[in-house]
């Protein structure tokens, strides 16, 4: 998910919090939103129908504070890596481990025309890597991308040596093979 859409996912998750607050608020104080919310306050006045209102309300805001929790700890790699060394550390960026991934997938000569990446993390201290793909037309797609993801997380763990969680390869394309008409 790019930066723009968790920023609109981000104010949206915090614009739904602030509403549930303003209906749990106006639960308890019916004076406050009286001639705003009207058909609200007759809506409540009954014991069932404040129930459930209270679980409707308390639902927005739970999901809303746990969309707010995932956009802001998941997403791109946004800190490097950090390996220490009896002289210091070494760190490691996502764009160097990016190159890595992509130099590795391109390198495996299974037919890859171009390719993009991204690494996110896993648990425990671990990445996940997403390699997408475009490929020629004469590629035996399962055997080949098996190969690229072998290739990938052997490279980045040597590499890095950071353990590599999961490597997915995704196929966006198949070139289409060009035919030739051949004249007499």
């Amino acid at each position: 998910m790019n930066s723009f859409i968790r920023f609109l996912m981000f104010i949206y998750s915090v614009i739904i919090a602030v509403v549930s607050v303003v209906l749990l608020y106006a639960l308890f104080d019916n004076a406050l939103f009286a001639n705003l919310f009207d058909p609200l306050s007759n809506m409540v006045k009954g014991p069932t129908s404040r129930y459930i209102y209270l679980g409707v309300v308390m639902l927005l805001f739970v999901t809303s504070i746990v969309s707010i929790t995932n956009i802001i700890t998941s997403g791109r790699l946004n800190r490097t890596r950090l390996r220490k060394n009896d002289i210091g550390t070494v760190d490691i960026g996502p764009d160097a481990i990016e190159s890595i991934a992509l130099n590795a997938a391109k390198s495996a000569q299974v037919g890859i025309k171009s390719a993009r990446c991204h690494v996110a993390p896993a648990k425990n201290q671990m990445l996940r890597v997403t390699v997408s793909c475009e490929l020629y037309s004469n590629v035996e797609i399962p055997a080949s991308m098996s190969k690229v993801q072998e290739k990938v997380k052997k490279d980045i763990e040597r590499f890095t040596g950071i353990a590599v969680e999961q490597v997915v390869v995704r196929v966006t394309k198949v070139e289409q093979a060009q035919t030739r008409v051949e004249s007499r």
